[in-house]
């Protein structure tokens, strides 16, 4: 993590409001250690947590060209970590608290391979120094740090020295380079000793964690500490929700990447010219872009960012290396359309008060706002910025030309974090993402888009913030109209070729009126000729604008063959109807023997696209009560002669599951919004799928099995005659990856897309479905889209009920527990109901309205009572711990105030009192006393241990 320009320039506005205070006194190590720092306590859990991704290692790697002393760098480097007590620390845990111990100085520490065989020195150079940057850290025995020093040629080195961060930190690299600097030419020849009269240091970090340990207890500093930072954050949302490419998972998985951009010297001079008439700094300007693109990505005009802060709030700690960096959540208010200008004032103020209250550890942020701990993302904030004044070289020896050299390393903490460092006259960008969540391609955009935003704010500050223009998307080419004939015409042609082929069959319901279950699979068949001659008859009532006929006969497919005769296709002209279909039956390869299957509702455009989709080219269209979708032997039966299938989610998941017909494949067509993106994959595994988009199919996108699960949903390539973009909200064409409304043609569809890199649009789901639950935002058709995929379900809906998420499900339910394990916490409902079936309208849409309401929650906030001994162990350490009496089966450890340190005393306190080791992740992934129970039950039994323990 690096340090933002901000905390050196604001430094200077806050220093005025500052007191001359007591310097921080000298204490003596004891053999037992002392309490760690509270940022030190912060990464402490968090490598507890995520051991092994190398989130905490701090590294610089250097190209040292020129006749470099190997030995004297090594006395210098051996004489830095002498002065320095924290470099010479291990952190261990002791009754459940972590501690720091000092240990002896080391003789040597740089440890020298010779490259200069290699047929490629510089790319074995590169792996070498990326493995030794990713090697785990032992805390507990240490030494937490590593210097190699790689041997190109004769005047040709590479230097990688890796620190974790418990003792380490970003700023302390200058304090190393100014101090072997000073001591490399004193540590030259075999006599030198490294020490070259550097006075000697007043203070050590151990004195520094002591000190603030002590002063964030006094109440005064505390309170107004405590105060201001839940003044300032009260009621923030608790995620950025960016448009991920993937859905965000329970667990952080992998460690990140790296994307690398540039600011111009122009835009940053620009940047200059803007801070200077504002009287603020360069950060401060981009930090306020930064929350402008955010804003437009995430939909939210209310932003916490995290600003990195150096921490070393006394004069007296610049000289100490250390772990000082703190993180600052500065809120970013875009609420009201300010302009550029308005909101930089806004970022400045937000930025000199936040540092003004620095002094509050975000660990101790954290405990005292209480927010929700999920697993899946950091508390607070999810995207922070920074800017450093150096680019990156921090040692100049002697004769040695020093410049930055770049392993292949990616490690990133957060969803998104940006650094900017000086490069020449410009600014060099490095976008740190998480890659559970984001492409490549995707924060390359964003690194664009957010150069381009920042030179059009600088030029235009009094422009609205939402009227700073990116460029439109570049979208995928219109399909052409293929000069399609009409559709009436067609029909015509298909009636005097083949009178007496079968054009329609309707198969009615088991509620259709005067319909027994026996007769429930009698069909009715009509003939090219016979369906032109019943649509000619009803010509004239069309025109009269009588209503539809009932559902359960052919009468609906005549009907909207009569209105083609009419030439009143739902307002369209005749030729632009049938082009869209003709391109469909084209890419699927339809034809005059294929029979077309749909279970659209006779009402709904699916149902009248399917009907052109058959009769255009001459096949046979069979028709099918929505209920016999979840008919496993009416289903069947009526697949056994199909070509082509349209069908909802319910009916696939039958026939996956009592497997398809090997003797007769057919294509698969399937609704894009309505079918879980997994569901697709399974069935396109078997045999070729299609999703179609659209009330009236507008695109359509052949599904591969073995893409990788997304977030969004592929709307596909438009049909021909069709177009398909992304608006804003003022109706101007979107930019790439930012969410806005689908148009299809110039009409609004209500659907919230965004166009990806490569033109393709990606459906997100339905403004209108988008709520705010526990200060979270979530898509609940998104999430449905979840639910309907996990075993047992075939199909899903989500709605909002007593401000929690209720689930409603079609199948075997879902255990809420299990879920927990597939979704972040904030989308885990609160209840599931089990249907028969998800009340809909005519038109086939969900009717949210019929929806029945689950149980509302109690007044206890649906207490549930301990069971069990191991469960009242449980509790009883609970109780202990957190000084709560009023404890339930459900409640969760950090819910109830636990934290960090609570929930390592928590680990030690099973491990005494079960015999037992429960690991920090465990504890967190199994966050209840019930979960924690089975747990513990299930480790004691694997354990061969038998009998209940009770908490001593």
């Amino acid at each position: 993590m690096t340090i933002s320009k901000s905390a050196d320039n604001v430094h200077d506005l806050i220093a005025r409001r500052r007191r001359e205070r007591d310097r921080i006194p000298r204490h003596a190590v004891p053999d037992s250690g002392v309490p760690v720092s509270s940022t030190q306590e912060r990464i402490w859990f968090g490598e507890m947590f995520n051991p092994g991704f190398g989130f905490y290692h701090v590294p610089a790697t250097l190209r040292l060209r020129g006749p470099l002393d190997a030995g004297a760098l090594d006395r210098a480097l051996c004489e830095v970590i002498r002065r320095h007590e924290i470099l010479r620390s291990t952190v261990e845990e002791v009754d459940g608290m972590p501690v720091q111990r000092v240990g002896d100085a080391p003789a040597s520490v740089l440890r020298s391979v010779d490259l200069g065989d290699e047929p490629d020195a510089e790319a074995e150079a590169a792996r070498m120094a990326a493995d030794d940057i990713l090697a785990p850290f032992d805390l507990r025995h240490g030494p937490l740090w590593r210097a190699l020093l790689l041997r190109l040629g004769p005047d040709d080195h590479v230097l990688v020295l890796t620190f974790h961060h418990i003792v380490f930190d970003d700023p302390s690299f200058g304090i190393v380079g100014r101090e072997v600097e000073a001591l490399y030419t004193e540590a030259g020849g075999e006599a030198g000793d490294g020490r070259a009269g550097l006075p000697d240091l007043d203070l050590q970090y151990t004195d520094f964690s002591v000190w603030q340990r002590e002063r964030l207890r006094t109440e005064d500093v505390r309170s107004r500490l405590v105060d201001y930072w839940r003044r300032t954050l009260d009621g923030v949302p608790r995620l950025l929700d960016l448009p991920s490419d993937r859905p965000r998972p329970p667990h952080r998985r992998r460690a990140g990447r790296f994307h690398r951009s540039r600011l111009s010297g122009d835009v940053v001079a620009a940047v200059r010219a803007v801070a200077r008439d504002e009287g603020t700094t360069p950060f401060t300007v981009l930090l306020a872009a930064y929350g402008v693109l955010l804003s437009r990505y995430a939909g939210q005009a209310d932003i916490v960012t995290a600003v990195p802060a150096a921490g070393r709030i006394r004069p007296e700690l610049e000289a100490l290396v250390g772990c000082f960096i703190n993180i600052i959540c500065l809120r970013l208010d875009l609420r009201g359309e300010p302009t550029f200008r308005e909101l930089l004032r806004r970022v400045r103020h937000a930025s000199v008060e936040g540092h003004d209250h620095e002094e509050m550890p975000f660990e101790e942020l954290v405990r005292e706002l209480h927010p929700q701990r999920p697993q899946s993302h950091t508390p607070l904030f999810q995207a922070g910025l920074g800017v450093r004044d150096n680019d990156g070289v921090f040692l100049n020896l002697p004769g040695v030309r020093a410049s930055e050299f770049v392993p292949d390393v990616e490690v990133s903490h957060f969803d998104l974090m940006v650094d900017f460092s000086v490069d020449g006259d410009g600014m060099a960008g490095l976008w740190g993402y998480n890659d559970d969540l984001f492409d490549p391609a995707t924060v390359e955009v964003l690194a664009e888009q957010f150069a381009l935003l920042v030179a059009e704010a600088c030029v235009h500050p009094d422009r609205p913030v939402g009227d700073l223009s990116l460029p439109p998307a570049p979208g995928l080419p219109e399909a052409g109209t293929g000069g399609a004939e009409g559709p009436a015409a067609v029909l015509a042609e298909r009636v005097r070729l083949a009178p007496g082929s079968p054009a329609v069959t309707a198969h009615p319901g088991t509620s259709s009126p005067g319909t027994s279950s026996a007769s429930a699979s009698s069909a009715v068949t009509l003939t090219y000729a016979e369906l032109d001659a019943r649509a000619e008859s009803l010509v004239p009532a069309v025109r009269r604008g009588a209503e539809a006929p009932a559902a359960d006969s052919p009468d609906p497919a005549v009907w909207r063959y009569a209105h083609l005769k009419a030439d009143v296709l739902d307002g369209r002209t005749t030729s632009a109807g049938a082009a869209p279909i003709a391109d469909l039956a084209s890419r699927i390869g339809l034809g005059v023997a294929d029979t077309v299957l749909t279970f659209a509702p006779p009402a709904s455009g699916a149902f009248a696209d399917a009907m052109l989709l058959a009769l255009l080219h001459g096949a046979h269209l069979v028709t099918a009560p929505p209920e016999a979708a979840r008919d496993a032997g009416r289903l069947r039966a009526l697949v056994a002669d199909a070509t082509v299938v349209h069908a909802p989610p319910a009916a696939w998941r039958l026939l996956l599951r009592d497997g398809l017909p090997a003797d007769r494949p057919f294509t698969a067509l399937c609704d894009a919004a309505a079918t879980p993106p997994g569901l697709a994959r399974e069935l396109a595994a078997a045999i070729p799928t299609w999703t179609l988009y659209g009330e009236r199919w507008a695109a359509a996108h052949r599904v591969d099995p073995l893409a990788e699960p997304r977030r969004g949903v592929p709307v596909g390539e438009p049909l021909a005659g069709r177009s398909i973009e992304v608006a804003d909200r003022a109706g101007r064409p979107g930019a790439t990856g930012v969410p806005g409304e689908i148009h299809v043609g110039h009409a609004a569809t209500g659907d919230r897309g965004r166009t990806l890199p490569d033109g393709s649009v990606e459906l997100l789901g339905r403004f209108d479905r988008m709520f705010t639950v526990g200060g979270f935002r979530v898509d609940t058709d998104e999430l449905a889209r979840s639910l309907a995929g996990r075993p047992g379900v075939t199909e899903a809906a989500v709605d909002v009920r007593h401000d929690r998420l209720a689930a409603y499900v079609v199948g075997e339910g879902i255990d809420l527990k299990e879920l927990t394990a597939h979704l972040p916490e904030y989308q885990v409902p609160g209840s599931v109901t089990v249907l028969d079936s998800l009340p809909r309208t005519v038109e086939g849409h969900l009717a949210h309205e019929e929806l029945p309401s689950p149980e509302a929650p109690g007044d206890e906030g649906g207490h549930v009572p301990i069971e069990g001994g191991t469960e009242e162990a449980v509790a009883g350490i609970w109780r202990e711990l957190l000084g709560v009496e009023e404890i339930g089966a459900s409640d969760g450890f950090l819910d109830l105030g636990g934290h960090s340190l609570t929930l390592a005393r928590l680990s030690l306190r099973y491990e005494v009192a079960f015999g037992v080791e429960v690991e920090l992740p465990d504890l967190l992934r199994h966050a209840t006393v019930r979960e924690q129970a089975v747990l513990i039950d299930e480790r004691r039994a694997q354990a061969g241990l038998t009998g209940e323990e009770a908490a001593s």
